[in-house]
């Protein structure tokens, strides 16, 4: 599998472009300077925090072409070959897997949190009641943004540095066992808030695709498409949205979501 990761790129037996600190100092700095424009200039703006997400993605994939001149590289060479349409089925099963594990996560840590305190879990969770879920009002122009920036940018910048960067530096000095780990926690800090567990899983899942398939194109795929399938059915069904106060303490409740 290390032989493979090799392949993602003709310079994969180069040093990683950047180091592991300065991606995420340079990440930390990005989002301070866009939580600050959209703190500033974007008061009364609906969903603002979309426009910030898509702010921190365009400007970590321009910056990242600076990161890849030190080494003389560019996309193409980076990212590694496509992926032909008989891997398709193969990423297919991996996505929907992904998926399955995403939501299971999510209601464990939904379900464990409500043990200790329901009140909390419901406000940390966000969560609503189904009449209210009924009621909300989806604005088209605010669901287009906010896919755009779930379902393209975020995959893409994510995979470029967790995948891309951090994976690849830390295969220089650890087994690649521990690189993936290692890089797949990092990717579940920075998703902390609410979805630590699945995160960290799925960027197991991401880090061996993306050696199994010597490509960043193949975790991209999995990854938009498992944001695009939990986009969905958040704003169709209410998956992860809405919740009975009185009852997601209880293991019952949840099975049918594990």
């Amino acid at each position: 599998m290390l032989n493979n990761f090799s392949k993602l790129s003709n310079s994969m037996v180069r040093p990683a472009p950047i180091k592991i600190h300065e991606v995420i100092f340079i990440w930390v700095c990005v989002m301070l300077v866009w939580d600050y424009i959209v703190g500033t200039y974007g008061e009364g703006i609906t969903n603002f925090i979309y426009l910030k997400f898509a702010g921190i993605a365009l400007t970590m994939i321009f910056l990242s072409k600076s990161f890849l001149q030190r080494e003389n590289l560019n996309f193409t060479q980076f990212m590694g070959a496509g992926f032909s349409v008989r891997a398709l089925a193969e990423l297919a099963a991996v996505l929907f897997a992904s998926v399955f594990i995403g939501i299971g996560c999510w209601a464990i840590l939904v379900f464990l949190s409500a043990k200790i305190d329901v009140d909390w879990a419901y406000r940390h969770w966000h969560l609503a009641k189904p009449s209210a879920f009924e009621n909300t009002n989806w604005l088209p122009s605010w669901l287009v943004l906010q896919a755009i920036t779930i379902v393209v940018l975020g995959p893409v910048v994510e995979e470029i540095v967790f995948r891309g960067f951090i994976l690849r530096r830390l295969c220089e000095k650890y087994r690649l066992s521990v690189a993936i780990v290692v890089s797949s926690l990092m990717f579940g800090i920075v998703h902390f808030d609410h979805g630590f567990l699945g995160s960290f899983v799925n960027g197991i899942i991401y880090a061996i695709v993306a050696i199994r398939f010597a490509s960043l194109y193949a975790p991209i795929f999995v990854h938009g498409g498992y944001n695009a399938i939990t986009f969905f059915i958040e704003r169709m069904y209410g998956v992860a949205l809405v919740a009975e106060k009185s009852q997601i303490d209880s293991i019952g409740y949840w099975l049918p979501e594990l």
